[in-house]
């Protein structure tokens, strides 16, 4: 069984961010979510896939249905399709091309990162590492102030690793937070004052 987001995990979450903070002036927040849209229309796509196989299925079959049970056939078909859907994430992957998701988790990543104040650190160096469960995909805005002292060629081979697909557990998150907070104490060192701006602690949500 994959190791679940509760409250053991966010504690070790958050103690990889202090251990990351501690030594560089980075503002690192982690934002942990189920999902990055609400993907009402993969739920519509498979219901209508099922709904149509089971008509198929119902003008094909050997027997004779009264004509009164096509329509509710497909009402319950449909409904129920929906309901399984919305329960089982490896459905709306298959019923989403790769660009919606990526295109879903890269406009929640924007979002969240003006939302949570993340743009607003005295020295532009805000950092957001989103980690999005449905779509197993890590997203790591950087504000300027890391930007213009990271070497861009490295910058884009670390995004480049964090971004692979694959599920994501609170190791491969706590991974990901070790592998970013390298390169951001090399390259943006904690200075004398290094006040603490933005919580340390995960934000995780998984309904």
């Amino acid at each position: 069984m994959r190791p679940k987001f509760d409250a053991d995990a966010a504690k070790r979450i958050g103690d990889a961010v202090r251990e990351i903070e501690a030594k560089t002036s980075a503002e690192l927040v982690v934002d942990i979510r189920a999902r990055s849209g609400s993907y009402a229309h993969a739920d519509a796509r498979f219901a209508a896939t099922l709904t149509l196989v089971s008509l198929v299925a119902l003008v094909f079959m050997p027997w004779t249905v009264p004509p009164i049970a096509v329509p509710f056939d497909a009402v319950i078909v449909y409904l129920g399709a929906i309901v399984v859907s919305r329960r089982i994430e490896i459905v709306r992957r298959l019923f989403t091309r790769q660009r919606e998701r990526l295109q879903a988790v890269r406009t929640h990543a924007a979002a969240l990162f003006h939302d949570r104040g993340i743009a607003n650190t005295a020295d532009e160096t805000g950092v957001l590492l989103y980690a999005s469960l449905l779509e197993r995909r890590v997203e790591v805005l950087a504000d300027r102030g890391v930007l213009q002292r990271v070497a861009p060629n490295e910058w884009n081979a670390l995004l480049d690793e964090l971004h692979v697909d694959r599920p994501l557990d609170p190791y491969a998150v706590i991974a990901a937070i070790r592998t970013l907070g390298a390169i951001l104490e090399r390259d943006v060192p904690a200075a004398a004052e290094n006040v603490d701006e933005l919580p340390s602690a995960p934000e995780i949500q998984l309904t």
